[in-house]
């Protein structure tokens, strides 16, 4: 049996343009919306492959904290990679300039002052309109890596 890969997020959001027009600065696009009976859908491929990698359901409320990360129940953060540190930094430019608050570029592991079993990513944090945190990294570590970086720790 193979392993399954991430498809996409349903994610409950109050006003659909809003929402997309937040995804859209992502690079995201809308590929279709429709009406359900408890509202409308819209379906957004961030990836330019799948038909969608979010589906967004225009029912619900933002947050009580402003900030999923703050929030014990539901969705954390949702992550999404990218090729180079550079990368990362140009992202914090382009969200700076359109008013989104980012947090970081970090590294997310020991030499950065995060966990010591992270995956020693470069990263950045940032809420959407409904203070659901999104999170951009590059040069995360592979599980061989991760391993082999364990393992070194341990013997010295």
């Amino acid at each position: 049996m193979k392993k399954l890969k991430m498809g996409h997020l349903g994610l409950h959001v109050r006003n659909l343009e809003e929402e997309i027009k937040f995804l859209e600065l992502l690079g995201a696009e809308v590929t279709s919306i429709d009406a359900l009976g408890r509202g409308r859908i819209a379906f957004v491929s961030l990836d330019g492959e799948w038909h969608h990698n979010f589906a967004l359901f225009e029912d619900g409320t933002p947050l009580a904290s402003g900030d999923s990360q703050k929030e014990k129940q539901g969705i954390d953060h949702i992550a999404m990679a990218t090729d180079s540190r550079e990368s990362v930094n140009e992202w914090v430019e382009k969200l700076t300039a359109n008013g989104i608050k980012v947090k970081g570029p970090q590294i997310q592991g020991p030499e950065g002052g995060g966990l010591d079993n992270g995956s020693s990513s470069y990263t950045i944090f940032f809420n959407d309109p409904n203070g659901i945190c999104f999170e951009i990294f590059a040069d995360a570590d592979t599980v061989t890596k991760f391993r082999e970086r364990v393992a070194a720790r341990a013997k010295a």
